[in-house]
């Protein structure tokens, strides 16, 4: 598993800095911490060359430092791999921003990733130079607007302060020689928001799914009601009571308050779990338990994959299993309505492949086949720790091949570009772009337009094994916990 979320990290590094930077970080990833010497002697890197990749590596939070020794003072380097894996959910971040603030928080966000952290001066005035080569009208653009947007980043704690010092800003020395000045403000993303934002939008959408719109929006409020009291990414949320709740309905789905009672009550009887009833007073106050939320979320997509690899039936037999926690063969295809041979078969089909476990329940001290009984369950911890290496596998080999692609397909790539480039400068000089000789013959479109819908095909199943990642690396970590 470690081998894999290293590979991984070096892929995301290799394909958001380059070779080098990327050579920096599987040198850092041999040892849990590594000094300058170690990388140098391991990358063959000069110093400088080591120091300007370990300063944008720090500049973007993939790699910490810290001093150790009274004496000596040695400064040792260590990988971040919660903050490194949050790089592929980046263009989710982007799309959650534009979708709930609009274009202008779009590219703030964008150039804040790009950055990695940056001085607020800075970055509003990088992006309103961006986005005023980008629309017609440039005055609806201004450094005002985008302060606006900037607020509204902060106050959803979407970017946050950071020390001067650990962004390891700009001028390409080691962090130990960075000057301690006292100036301004450093700004970075706050990915932790992102997360908690995420989550309550899966649970909203699961919620929908599992019932109905209605459902989906009560619990929305109590989600609502939670940020602006805590936000937090524990195991529960804050209680909202039963009056606050209609008043958020009141403001959000007007038409949905004289059903509010019975959406709650349909919600804590749920099996699921999901919303609890913790008190009866006043109506009642609830809460969204997140714990619940991750083990009904991870088992969804675990019985997807189920479904998708070995079929109708299996999924059916899995389903049941999980639901029993401990069943005989004969009792699951009883339930399953599977003939016995079949469901035999299948059962091991998913035994061998580790989706299924067999206890043995010995009646006897002799321990005699005849008198055991075999009970079939699912081992979720060791399931959702096998399936999160083959999703990291996946997202490695996905990025293997859209390099690939694009490297064998780099001359039309770059050709493209030019062209768009040229295209853009004759519009901005008045010329109409029928005017212009097209760069691309007939069939280097083709062959180009064949290329991009490959490298579409890819980011989509990118972006599709990200989301099982999120429900398994969510409920792992709510597993450690307990």
């Amino acid at each position: 598993m470690s081998a894999l979320v290293h590979q991984l990290v070096v892929s995301l590094v290799d394909d958001l800095f380059g070779p080098i930077c990327a050579k920096t970080m599987a040198s850092i990833l041999l040892n849990n911490q590594t000094t300058m010497a170690e990388i140098i002697d391991l990358t063959g890197f000069d110093k400088r060359t080591a120091n300007q990749c370990l300063c944008v590596l720090i500049k973007h939070r993939f790699v910490r430092f810290e001093e150790s020794g009274e004496k000596s003072r040695k400064v040792r380097y260590s990988v971040d791999l919660i903050q490194s894996l949050s790089l592929p959910f980046y263009p989710l971040f982007v799309n959650l921003v534009k979708q709930q603030h609009g274009d202008m928080a779009e590219v703030v966000l964008e150039e804040l990733l790009h950055q990695g952290s940056s001085y607020k001066e800075t970055l509003l005035d990088i992006c309103l130079v961006r986005l005023q080569s980008s629309i017609k009208d440039k005055h609806t653009v201004n450094m005002e607007s985008l302060n606006s947007v900037f607020e509204v980043l902060m106050s959803r704690g979407y970017v946050e302060k950071t020390r001067e010092e650990d962004s390891a800003a700009g001028d390409g020395e080691p962090p130990t020689k960075k000057s301690r000045t006292s100036g301004g403000v450093m700004w970075r993303v706050n990915t932790h928001a992102f997360y908690t934002a995420m989550r309550d939008t899966k649970i909203v959408e699961f919620i929908k799914n599992r019932f109905d719109e209605g459902a989906g929006e009560v619990v929305g409020v109590i989600l609502l009601l939670n940020n602006q009291i805590d936000g937090d990414m524990s195991q529960c949320s804050s209680s909202a009571s039963y009056d606050q709740i209609l008043h958020g309905l009141k403001n959000k789905c007007p038409n949905m308050v004289p059903f509010a009672k019975s959406y709650l009550d349909i919600l804590t009887d749920s099996e699921m779990g999901i919303v609890k009833l913790v008190d009866e007073y006043g109506g009642g106050s609830f809460l969204v338990n997140f714990s619940n939320f991750y083990l009904e979320y991870a088992k969804h997509h675990i019985c997807s994959i189920v479904r998708e690899r070995f079929g109708p039936k299996s999924h059916r037999i899995f389903s049941i299993v999980m639901a029993k926690k401990m069943i005989e063969q004969k009792q699951v295809a009883e339930l399953a309505l599977i003939p016995y041979k079949d469901a035999k078969e299948l059962l091991y089909t998913l035994y061998t492949e580790n989706f299924l476990e067999i206890q043995e329940l010995h009646r006897t001290p002799d321990f005699s086949p005849l008198r055991t009984f075999y009970l079939f369950n699912v081992p979720l911890e060791k399931l959702t720790l096998k399936l999160l290496s083959v999703c990291y596998k996946a997202i490695c080999n996905l990025m293997a091949i859209r390099k690939d692609n694009l490297n064998e397909n780099s001359r039309l790539v770059d050709k493209s570009l030019r062209a768009d480039a040229s295209t853009l400068a004759a519009t901005q000089q008045g010329i109409a772009p029928d005017q212009l000789e097209d760069m691309l013959t007939s069939s280097e479109k083709q062959q180009l337009g064949s290329c991009m819908r490959i490298v579409k095909r890819l980011d989509l199943g990118e972006i599709n094994i990200l989301d099982s990642i999120l429900a398994l690396t969510h409920f792992g970590n709510n597993q450690s916990v307990r």
